[in-house]
């Protein structure tokens, strides 16, 4: 409902941004489109120095760079990127009871910055949590390599 990500340090908010989730709700199975919910580790993080903009596909950067105005109908992933492996086996991680890959890591579920600004606070992604792409850089550089991060 908040749509909201919230940086925790010391069990204290130091900083917070609008964010957006799944357009679809919260799930984990795989092709669901949906936010998978319970505690993530970030294991990897890219784009360190890339420019703000930058298009990432299959975690890598392209030459491609997004700027506000361009008309994309294609979802992208910018700027920064954060991949998100899940820590509960069963409901983020691995398969669920039914043998149903939920895994957030193989389903691709990554906080990044988005060319859908204007759908910020709303649930409007495929799964991913979306930041603007200032936020995003912020969050980046806050979010450390192996952070726990709990969707709820």
């Amino acid at each position: 409902e908040r749509q909201m990500l919230y940086v925790i340090e010391n069990h204290r908010a130091v900083w917070q941004a609008r964010c957006s989730t799944a357009a679809a709700g919260i799930g984990a199975e795989a092709n669901s489109m949906k936010t998978p919910l319970g505690w993530h580790r970030v294991v990897q993080k890219l784009g360190s120095s890339a420019p703000w903009g930058q298009v990432f596909r299959s975690r890598r950067t392209t030459n491609e760079i997004w700027q506000p105005g361009d008309n994309v109908v294609e979802d992208l992933v910018l700027t920064r990127m954060m991949v998100l492996d899940g820590e509960e086996p069963g409901k983020n991680k691995g398969r669920n009871a039914a043998g149903v890959s939920v895994d957030s890591q193989e389903r691709c579920i990554y906080i990044h910055g988005t060319n859908a600004e204007a759908h910020i606070g709303t649930p409007a992604s495929h799964g991913c949590i979306r930041l603007l792409n200032d936020d995003v850089i912020t969050a980046f550089e806050r979010i450390t390599d192996g952070a726990p991060v709990l969707i709820s």
